[in-house]
C-alpha cells in the first residue's frame, strides 16, 4: 500500500489536534492552536509539493541532457 506524503501530514497534525482537544480546556485558545495546526500542515503541504516539483524537473532535464549526448 503506498501512503502519499499529504497522508502522512495529515496524521501527524490528525495527532497534534487530538492533543490539543484533550489537554487545552480554554476554547478561544484550543480554536488558536487548531488554526495553527491547520497553517502548518497547509504549509508542509506546499513545500513537499515544491520539492517534488524540483526533483521532478531535475529528473526530467538530466535524462534529458544524457539521452541527447548518447
Amino acid at each position: 500500500m503506498f501512503i502519499t506524503p499529504d497522508k502522512i501530514i495529515d496524521q501527524i497534525q490528525s495527532g497534534k489536534k487530538q492533543i490539543v482537544n484533550t489537554f487545552v480546556q480554554d476554547e478561544k485558545f484550543k480554536a488558536e492552536l487548531i488554526k495553527l495546526i491547520d497553517a502548518q500542515a497547509t504549509f508542509a503541504k506546499g513545500s513537499v509539493q515544491s520539492s517534488l516539483d524540483i526533483m521532478q524537473a531535475f529528473m526530467k532535464n538530466g535524462s534529458t541532457a544524457f539521452y541527447k549526448k548518447g
